[in-house]
């Protein structure tokens, strides 16, 4: 399938209207015109990934994170980046980036955050950086956490807040959305991958507690949308299964 046909897909389910002004979403590296037999889906694009498209003969890699955020003034190979970028066209592998467009829309990631952990009527109107729902039953705040463990099978969190009190209403943002805070006041809860120490200050300012499950474990788990958005068009998608977050617990 040619992947200009491919884009066209993607950006009915993940507009790239939904991007955030600062974002880079869209095709990062390829030809519209080349013709996509299979993909790799990820949320970095890394060296080892590339490495892994060019062994299995992947024409396209599909990244969460935006593969290229900003260029310098040259193509020279003496950075990482270019680097990449030189080894991604001369093995004709193209590169499409859906990052915030993808958060926020319909079935994205929030979506998937609100989809496991139970949720019902969580906000689906779009543009939403947040989506709020409402737990089935009524939980503790030391409950809800053990449910997001389960959840996104995590061994800890970081939290803010009283382990007595009562959770009704959730507001999630995957990834980095310490700063959406005030977005989410309305909420019992808020729910996201990573937040700064100041953010935790805040949460505690306006007695919302906060938890953060990790950025790549709340993000994660909505690449299958992708992937089988891709199956559906006839695509081999593979998963290199290698990239796993680049920190750990223990």
């Amino acid at each position: 399938m040619l992947l200009s046909v491919i884009i066209e897909n993607i950006e009915t389910f993940a507009p790239i209207g939904l991007a955030e002004a600062w974002d880079n979403v869209g095709l990062m590296v390829g030809d519209p015109d080349m013709e996509i037999k299979k993909a790799v889906v990820v949320l970095d694009v890394t060296e080892n990934v590339i490495d892994f498209a060019i062994y299995n003969g992947c024409e396209l890699i599909i990244s969460h994170h935006p593969f290229i955020m900003s260029l310098g003034k040259n193509m020279a190979l003496d950075n990482h980046l270019n680097k990449m970028i030189y080894k991604l066209i001369k093995n004709d592998i193209a590169v499409y980036s859906m990052h915030t467009n993808f958060d926020s829309c319909t079935g994205g990631v929030n979506t998937v955050i609100c989809e496991k952990l139970g949720l019902l009527g969580y906000e689906t109107d779009e543009p939403c950086t947040i989506m709020s729902g409402r737990l089935p039953e009524e939980k503790t705040l030391s409950e809800f956490i053990d449910m997001v463990k389960e959840a996104f099978s995590v061994s800890c969190v970081s939290y803010s807040g009283n382990l007595d009190k009562k959770i009704n209403t959730v507001a999630v943002c995957g990834g980095g959305g310490g700063s959406f805070l005030d977005m989410a006041r309305d909420a019992d809860v808020y729910l996201t991958g990573e937040a700064k120490y100041h953010d935790f200050q805040h949460a505690l300012s306006i007695n919302l507690p906060l938890v953060t499950a990790g950025h790549f474990e709340t993000e994660n788990p909505s690449l299958y949308k992708i992937r089988d958005m891709l199956s559906a068009m006839n695509i081999t998608v593979l998963n290199p299964d290698i990239h796993n977050g680049f920190s750990k617990l223990r």
